[in-house]
């Protein structure tokens, strides 16, 4: 998720209780390029609750090359499956770890005109590229291996790392969001049911990579999570704020961080 998915409101304050239709369609517009009709989405709706079932559908959609093309071309299926990824969620979050990145190596006092401008700086292309070839090549080990597992593994990190924009929005949004842009206002729409919704879908993503690809596998996932946790911990100590572009930087710091963790568990 970065910067501008989403008209913001210009009135302030928290979001009433959405129905679950309006909290999905939030979270389309958030987290895909899929037409949802974002004018008639209520401004103060945040989508936080549905973005781990978004999460599994990208997943999914990611998951079709794996299982098409995994067993005899791993490498090929898994580039496919991360640009399906991408290119589902127009590459929102690939943008939001360049501008992260760029701020983080960016001088004293230019973070934040290094984060805005935008022209990829050398931190954000080398930034996106590692993970990107990260991401490709722990998926590609897996499926090397298993098909069926890499799948799973694909929809349980897709899952899990948009749960984990949500969660980190509850834990720390409301003490390092600055200014009236994204990160505030998104943190200020996320609440105690929101975030309990996405937890439990995280752990049901994580579940269901046990259920697939075994127990050991699974606890590489959570590894591979936990790695991301303190990943994002570190960007958000660093940039001291978060912001649109930071939690788009979570979410694929994440993924990568799980497909990490499963890969190395085989």
């Amino acid at each position: 998720m970065a910067d501008g998915p989403l008209a913001l409101p210009s009135r302030p304050g928290a979001a009433r209780r959405a129905s679950p239709l309006e909290e999905l369609r939030a979270a389309v517009a958030f987290l895909t390029r899929v037409p949802v009709g974002k004018a008639a989405i209520p401004a103060d709706v945040g989508g936080a609750g549905a973005f781990g079932l978004v999460g599994a559908v990208i997943g999914l959609l990611g998951a079709a090359p794996v299982l098409v093309a995994g067993s005899g071309h791993p490498v090929l299926a898994a580039c496919l499956a991360v640009a399906v990824v991408a290119v589902v969620g127009g590459a929102l979050h690939l943008d939001g770890l360049g501008d992260t990145a760029d701020a983080l190596a960016a001088p004293p006092g230019t973070a934040e005109q290094a984060r805005t401008d935008p022209r990829a700086g050398a931190a954000a292309v080398v930034g996106i590229a590692v993970v990107v070839l990260v991401e490709v090549v722990a998926l590609a080990d897996v499926a090397e291996r298993d098909p069926a597992t890499a799948a799973a593994i694909l929809v349980g990190a897709a899952v899990v790392s948009r749960a984990a924009a949500p969660i980190w929005a509850f834990a720390v949004g409301p003490r390092v969001a600055r200014g009236a842009g994204l990160g505030a206002w998104f943190a200020d729409r996320v609440g105690a049911g929101s975030t309990i919704a996405v937890l439990a879908t995280a752990l049901l993503g994580v579940a269901a990579v046990g259920v697939v690809g075994g127990g050991r596998v699974a606890l590489g996932a959570v590894a591979g999570a936990a790695l991301g946790t303190l990943g994002s911990a570190a960007v958000i100590a660093r940039r001291r704020q978060l912001d649109g572009d930071g939690y788009g930087a979570i979410v694929e710091l994440t993924f990568a961080a799980i497909l990490t963790g499963a890969a190395l568990s085989g």
